[in-house]
């Protein structure tokens, strides 16, 4: 991660990385463009100068607020309360409304997001008051996107619902998929990237023929950022290349210089000295761009980026160079939340050049900056530097306090976290539960409907039954015929609905633990569960996308299905859940959704003999110069929370440290080698031998206690 390491996968990414937010201004309605687009600040300050006090006036207020909302927010703020008062004066609620709305922005790029909401409910207020529904829907979205700042998942997933809702029924595709992006980026914050990539999808979906570049290089930008929250850097590049050719399709500078940086940060990430020398060029391009329009902020931003890149490829020279300019224009802003990632990073460089005293001054300035500013992943990140800064100057003592304060406090976080994400996704089962009782609903309407036909009919058979009574004496000869033959058909169909119900079932238990598909069929619904301990198993191909680069579309997948199959029998022998397969890795879990307490052994016995058949089959492709695998097996036992995604195709999955540190430690393995923590070591190592490994470095997790299984 830029600027230091990510806390126990409870720290966001501390880069500067544009974001696929659409924040919505609704000046004039829902599709009528704002006036003077083609006109600068200081255009819209002289018409203001002459402009008399109508409604005219108000709306160039609201445009000349919004043109300098970022770069000066105090007088933005000046305009705008001009044009609330000149609105209420005239009446004007359209102006009135977008004022309010406006101002809510102003106060969201302070961070005062308590007082933005109330602003964008005074709107919300006044358009729904004049009938606006796409005016509505839009405050709905900047509502959704505060309380996601705030910390609010649930309330911003309600929000934007809300506004999906209505662009929906107003058929606006473009804004539908802008939806889909905001949902998706809670989905994210939540830990459920699986489900925010799928919303992401639709909205790709959505615009992928659309003329609308923007809103398609917004959407890309955002699969790149989900496939980066993931650590798949290299898809998170391809997305971003994407993205900037868009960017530079649509030919604004600024959107152009935030896709070089995006590109930049998923190159810096993959490792390598190339990569991050590259990222270095994409950097100074956008830096040149930020600079030739003295955009200081983004100045100060892009330098934070580019001396960490520098400290990747060790010019540490030139790494404090540009830091030392970024903290000097974010003290010159008095840009409190970008200056503590400046002086965090500037603590790993003096880290890293072994100078723990300069590294502990700028320690202690950036905790002191996450005190003031309540930033929790800082504070917590504090501890774990102070512990290393110490330790590196000897004082063991002072050291041996901080980590523990730092396990303490990383553990109640956790915690803390995972609540959160429970109840983000209650949010998101509510909202499908509210779709499926409208999907009853529209039922027992056709069923009504029904019932009234069958009425009417009765009533029109009543009237012509004279004429019927005369027909009778025929149709009783074929009565018996007729009533054979429809017991027959009855029959028949009983059978095949049958059938069908069966097969549904089937399908489901495919999907679902059959104990979690019960849930699902009855209640409509599954509640989150939490297990004290379970064991996690993740598999991963050695090179698998150098052999995949040699084989057809056809052979590839035909090669993944052959495997998976033998793995899920494997699985199955064993008393695992699959849980789910992402590209060429299988996931599965011992020990739910029925607790048991084998379920180590279980797990690490499927395991061997998931390695073992590997071999064979290896033995047999490379006999007949076919293209063979080998696999890495990481495994992790510790407490998880299991549960049911997605509102139409259903997932079960599984989130917590303990699934985060089972892939580390498949990343952290070796080709035929099975690499287990310390707690499951802890519950096999009277049954299997292991081979101590030491305390090694995993990614985002500090250094960790593996073995190696012998079997």
């Amino acid at each position: 991660m830029k600027n230091g390491e990510a806390i126990a996968a409870l720290a966001t990414s501390r880069k500067f990385m544009t974001f696929g937010k659409f924040v919505v201004l609704t000046a004039f309605g829902l599709c009528q463009p704002p006036i003077a687009t083609a006109q600068t600040a200081d255009s819209l300050a002289t018409l203001l100068a002459t402009a008399p006090a109508d409604t005219h006036r108000v709306k160039i207020l609201n445009e000349l607020a919004w043109k300098i909302n970022e770069s000066e927010t105090d007088r933005a703020e000046t305009k705008i309360h001009e044009a609330i008062t000149l609105a209420q004066k005239l009446n004007f609620k359209a102006g009135e409304a977008t004022a309010w709305n406006g101002l809510g922005v102003v106060e969201e790029i302070r961070g005062n997001y308590k007082l933005a909401i109330e602003h964008y409910e005074k709107a919300l207020a006044l358009r729904q008051s004049l009938g606006d529904r796409g005016g509505v829907a839009g405050i709905h979205t900047n509502l959704g996107n505060a309380y996601e700042s705030l910390g609010k998942l649930p309330e911003a997933v309600s929000q934007h619902r809300e506004s999906l809702s209505i662009y929906e029924t107003l058929k606006d595709t473009v804004r539908v998929a802008r939806a889909y992006t905001n949902i998706s980026a809670l989905m994210s914050t939540s830990g459920a990237y699986s489900e925010a990539f799928g919303e992401l999808n639709k909205a790709r979906l959505l615009i992928e023929n659309n003329r609308d570049s923007s809103t398609r290089y917004k959407i890309y930008t955002q699969l790149g950022h989900n496939r980066y929250d993931l650590d798949m850097f290299d898809k998170a590049r391809e997305w971003y290349q994407q993205s900037l050719q868009l960017r530079q399709q649509v030919g604004d500078s600024f959107d152009i210089a935030d896709g070089l940086v995006d590109l930049a940060n998923a190159l810096d990430e993959l490792g390598s000295e190339d990569s991050s020398s590259l990222a270095v060029q994409y950097y100074l391009q956008a830096l040149d761009i930020f600079r030739a329009a003295e955009e200081r902020l983004s100045i100060a931003k892009v330098c934070n980026n580019l001396g960490d890149a520098y400290k990747h490829l060790k010019r540490y020279p030139e790494a404090l160079k540009v830091l030392r300019e970024s903290e000097r224009i974010c003290l010159e802003l008095d840009d409190q939340p970008d200056l503590l990632n400046t002086y965090n990073t500037l603590n790993d460089v003096f880290s890293r050049l072994n100078k723990p005293k300069e590294s502990l001054r700028y320690i202690q300035l950036y905790a002191g900056i996450a005190e003031k500013i309540g930033n929790e992943n800082y504070k917590l990140s504090a501890l774990k530097d102070f512990a290393r800064a110490y330790a590196q100057l000897g004082d063991y003592a002072k050291a041996y306090g901080y980590a523990k304060q730092y396990n303490e406090s990383r553990f109640k976080a956790m915690d803390d976290k995972r609540a959160q994400n429970i109840e983000t996704q209650q949010a998101l089962t509510s909202v499908k539960e509210r779709e499926q009782a409208l999907d009853r609903e529209k039922a027992d309407a056709t069923l009504r409907k029904a019932e009234l036909d069958r009425v009417s009919a009765i009533r029109n058979a009543l009237l012509g039954g004279a004429v019927l009574l005369v027909l009778l004496v025929g149709l009783l000869f074929s009565r018996n015929r007729i009533r054979a033959r429809a017991n027959r058909l009855l029959t028949a169909q009983n059978a095949t609905i049958e059938r069908e119900r069966q097969r549904a079932d089937t399908l489901l238990q495919n999907i679902l633990p059959e104990k979690t598909a019960e849930e699902l069929k009855t209640y409509g619904t599954v509640k989150p569960v939490h297990y004290e301990s379970v064991t996690v198993l993740f598999s991963d191909f050695k090179n698998f996308t150098t052999i995949a680069e040699s084989l057809s579309p056809e052979t590839l997948v035909k090669e993944l299905d052959e495997h998976f199959r033998l793995f899920d029998a494997i699985v199955a022998r064993h008393g695992l859940e699959k849980i789910k397969t992402i590209g060429d890795a299988y996931m599965c879990a011992g020990g739910l959704p029925e607790p048991n307490k084998t379920h180590a052994l279980d797990t690490v016995r499927a395991a061997l003999e998931m390695q073992q058949t590997l071999r064979k089959l290896a033995a047999k492709k490379a006999a007949i110069g076919k293209p063979f695998f080998e696999m890495r097996i990481g495994i992790n036992t510790g407490p998880v929370v299991a549960g049911v995604v997605g509102s139409h195709k259903f997932a079960y999955d599984i989130w917590g440290d303990t699934v985060n540190t089972a892939a580390r430690l498949e990343q952290g393995g070796e080709a035929g080698k099975i690499n287990i923590s310390e707690t499951t070591w802890e519950k096999v190592r009277d049954e299997f031998p292991c081979t101590f490994r030491g305390k090694l470095p995993a990614k985002n997790k500090g250094e960790i206690a593996m073995y190696f299984v012998e079997g």
